[in-house]
């Protein structure tokens, strides 16, 4: 077997995000390559692409539902993500295992496919969806993935590793989650006293706050993953929660400091002085529930309170009156009438979160409260045709590289799993080579993900 078969890359591409990386055998990487899914075109020639955003230029991402016709900026992206991993693919390029976005229409597989070989010049080439890798990544084949996208949410039913046909596309994603968000900060009054002293301004000059406001938001949503808890539906459904991360077995100096009964003797001692007085701060952001974000183009820090927790209320709660929600989208999905009465029951017992928010760990256990409708009322009862609990699902501790990582990066971790397997058999069941595409063209492809 050549080198371009053995050695295989993994990309995997989101909405807003490209990861990508080796495949090997024993100790799975975290990926080595992640760039944001978008170039811009320069204004002053209309014609050549930079990757991501540049000031004054128009800025597009091409693996968004509503761009689904640019194929010209996907081939570009991908090539310039090969060429951070140094791949030359005008001179023996790997072997390529591509995640792309879900949903993944039949016809877009051939067109990626046809992209592989006509524009990249691969050896060989598959595709997975990226609900069976999340799931492969979480060491189950049937389960529920509930994928956030930027501008929808996407609903897949997995069974025995075949994804079913019964999905579901809610109207809500990233931007919705975004927009409302800061509909929230702009109306705070603590967010807009700090925002006003970290900038300097007695008034607010006109579209000052709301570029601030936007900076925030963006922030927020990167830097506070884990001080963000959204509340959780009341509802008495049995629902079994994933575990909290083991924290390091070391020294509490907040504890020491502020929680013992008996005083401490003082100290002399301007290090140990400057400790104390930054873990009493800490003690109280925590007590206030407050945490610290850095304003880009300010260079500062806000202290942004509460509000932070009604961040994915619009997924949870809906827009409006009766609007959608993301759980009910689950429901609608398990509901079709493909599924048999014990796959419906099945699922529910394997309930993961990817895409643009997973990073939220909160996010997976409060989804998991609000399917309680669902569900019977307590674990004890039993039935034949109704799930009696719901499980959440995170990446298993023991893959080393990626202990305590969310779930954005589980389709990335199963594709890595698979790679090597797909690429070994050349016979054309998991993977198009070269000679297979000469032979039967871009739906040879077909054959792959049928068996998938």
């Amino acid at each position: 077997m050549s080198d371009a078969f053995t050695q295989q890359l993994v990309i995997h591409v989101d909405d807003n995000t490209i990861r990508a990386g080796q495949s090997v055998v024993e100790l799975f990487p975290r990926p080595a390559v992640v760039v944001p899914a978008s170039y811009s075109i320069k204004p002053d020639t209309l014609s050549e692409f930079v990757a991501g955003s540049i000031e004054g230029a128009e800025t597009r991402w091409p693996f968004r539902p509503s761009s689904a016709d640019d194929w010209e900026g996907r081939e570009f992206l991908l090539k310039h993500v090969l060429s951070l991993l140094g791949v030359d693919t005008s001179s023996n390029p790997p072997s390529v295992l591509l995640v792309p976005p879900c949903p993944l229409p039949q016809p877009d597989s051939a067109l990626y496919t046809q992209l592989a070989f006509e524009k990249l010049n691969l050896p060989a080439f598959s595709l997975l969806c990226a609900p069976l890798a999340a799931l492969f990544a979480l060491n189950t084949t049937t389960g529920i993935v509930v994928h956030v996208g930027h501008e929808t949410t996407t609903v897949s039913v997995v069974v025995d590793a075949i994804a079913r046909e019964c999905g579901a596309v809610v109207e809500l994603g990233r931007r919705d989650v975004e927009a409302a968000f800061a509909r929230a900060l702009a109306a705070d009054d603590a967010v807009d006293a700090e925002l006003r002293l970290a900038a300097g301004a007695a008034e607010w000059t006109p579209g000052q706050k709301d570029a601030l406001v936007t900076e925030l938001v963006g922030a927020v949503i990167a830097e506070c993953g884990d001080d963000i808890d959204i509340p959780l539906a009341q509802a008495g459904a049995a629902v079994v929660l994933p575990p909290l991360p083991a924290e390091e077995d070391a020294f509490d100096v907040a504890k020491k400091l502020v929680g013992d009964a008996v005083p401490q003797p003082q100290t002399k001692s301007k290090k140990v002085s400057a400790t104390a007085r930054a873990a009493a701060a800490a003690a109280d952001a925590a007590a206030a529930d407050i945490v610290a974000v850095t304003v880009p183009s300010l260079g500062k820090e806000v202290n942004v309170g509460r509000v932070r927790h009604r961040l994915l209320d619009p997924l949870l709660k809906g827009i409006g009156a009766g609007g959608d929600t993301v759980w009910e989208g689950v429901g609608r999905a398990v509901d079709h009438p493909c599924l048999s009465v014990p796959e419906k029951i099945s699922v529910y017992d394997a309930i993961a979160v990817t895409g643009e928010l997973a990073h939220i760990r909160s996010f997976q256990t409060a989804l998991i409260t609000y399917l309680a409708p669902f569900l019977l009322s307590s674990a004890d009862f039993v039935s034949d045709s109704q799930p009696s609990r719901a499980r959440a699902l995170t990446i298993p501790d023991y893959l080393a590289n990626f202990k305590g990582a969310t779930n954005d990066l589980a389709p990335f971790l199963g594709a890595s799993m698979v790679a090597k397997a797909s690429f070994s058999d050349t016979a054309g069941k998991h993977c198009v080579t070269k000679i297979d595409y000469n032979a039967k063209g871009p739906a040879a492809i077909y054959a792959v993900t049928s068996e998938a």
